[in-house]
């Protein structure tokens, strides 16, 4: 029978923690501060993380950390049935958002991350400064496996398919499509403008048609897609300044925005909706962290309030 490693068997959910945040943060001291535990305490886990695992984890060069090979290994391995029982345990558990720390790993489209990011980081980092947040960029065919396997415990975004069956659900806000521009170009005047204009179209793999070329087909029309991109961030740095125009979601347009001189017109051609979802992992649905989380996140996305006149 293969005998286990020395101490191996007294492996607890402490030292799992501990193995965690020293090798995300690379950092004794960060590492104390996001366990609330003294740095001599974290020490002492490390001395016995090195005993357990027969390997140095960490090591330092010059003032750094660095893991080693097999600290990352053991991360990759340990990270995604750690939340898992974090979060089948977190029913028992309360969460003080002001004292509690963890890390909440999102995935979500670029769009939602143009969108919710900037009021979510802001919300985390004012009423829960000892959380971390990790967001991982997707589309609707990439974010359910990374739900699926654990990489994360929301997602957000265009999802188009039900995640898994297993995921809980929630939709979040339906999008109209608008025509996004330059804010020194005329502005779309109809169909026939719209169509003889070139056009940036964004895609998860960057394509030059889309399902705005479908409904045009269907009507006996057609556009130039000179520009294929693969996200709408990369929007920034090709329609400032020039004639080319694209179609997006509404709260794209209106984030977008912030960030260069644009404006946006009605879309000319009948396009549905795009509806957007948040969804979880199942073990995930009881923490009550995690259930903070997806509640910070909604109100991040939701459609700015009108002003009361």
């Amino acid at each position: 029978m293969p005998k286990s490693p020395p101490g191996f068997d007294h492996l607890d959910l402490k030292l799992i923690a501990a193995l965690i945040a020293l090798i995300e943060e690379r950092s004794t001291t960060q590492a104390a501060q996001r366990l609330h535990l003294a740095q001599s305490t974290v020490s002492g886990l490390l001395a016995r993380l090195r005993t357990v695992f027969d390997d140095e984890l960490l090591v330092r060069q010059g003032r750094d950390l660095v893991p080693t090979a097999r600290a990352l290994d053991l991360l990759e391995a340990v990270r995604p049935h750690y939340d898992r029982l974090a979060a089948a345990l977190g029913a028992v558990r309360d969460f003080d958002p002001r004292q509690d720390a963890r890390v909440f790993r999102l995935g979500c489209t670029d769009a939602f991350a143009l969108a919710a990011l900037p009021q979510l980081t802001a919300t985390l980092r004012a009423q829960a400064p000892h959380c971390d947040l990790s967001v991982r960029i997707g589309d609707y065919r990439t974010l359910p496996d990374m739900l699926s396997t654990g990489e994360v415990t929301t997602i957000a975004g265009y999802l188009r398919h039900d995640p898994a069956a297993t995921a809980k659900m929630r939709v979040l806000r339906s999008a109209s499509w608008v025509v996004l521009r330059d804010a020194s170009a005329p502005a779309i005047t109809g169909i026939d403008d719209f169509c003889a204009r070139p056009q940036v179209l964004v895609t998860p793999m960057g394509d030059l048609s889309g399902f705005v070329d479908d409904q045009l087909a269907a009507i006996g029309r057609a556009r130039r897609i000179v520009v294929g991109l693969s996200s709408f961030a990369l929007i920034l740095a090709t329609l400032p300044g020039t004639d080319l125009i694209t179609t997006v979601p509404d709260f794209v347009a209106q984030a977008l925005a912030g960030h260069a001189c644009l404006a946006h017109d009605p879309c000319p051609v009948a396009v549905p909706p795009v509806e957007n979802t948040l969804a979880w992992s199942a073990t995930a649905h009881r923490d009550p962290a995690e259930a903070w989380f997806r509640e910070t996140a909604l109100r991040a996305f939701e459609p700015p309030r009108a002003p009361v006149s």
